[in-house]
């Protein structure tokens, strides 16, 4: 299971953490990893095009995001990511749950 842990402080988000595999199928067929992994890669290379303070941590199966920055840009960004993995989320609970710390 793909698990997704975010926390908000003062209505703003402050990390996101993505970790584990979906197995929804095997290995090199997994839409859900497929598509989990696209949403992420995609927010990591937007955030590192702005000139703010993010901390961009990428391991082995788990990608962890901590925000110092106020930009309205960053929150925005944060905001659309965590739609998009809940919509996921809505169609595939078996393999994606997101949660707030």
């Amino acid at each position: 299971m793909i698990k997704v842990t975010y926390e908000v402080k003062d209505d703003s988000y402050t990390s996101l953490t993505v970790s584990g595999h979906a197995k929804s199928d095997e290995y090199g067929k997994d839409l859900i990893c497929a598509s989990v992994s696209s949403i992420m890669f995609g927010f990591m290379n937007a955030l590192d095009m702005l000139d703010e303070d993010i901390e961009i941590k990428q391991l082995t199966n788990k990608i962890t995001i901590n925000n110092h920055s106020s930009s309205e840009m960053v929150q925005d960004y944060f905001e659309l990511v965590m739609v998009q993995l809940k919509t996921i989320e809505e169609s595939y609970r078996d393999f994606i749950k997101v949660e707030r710390k």
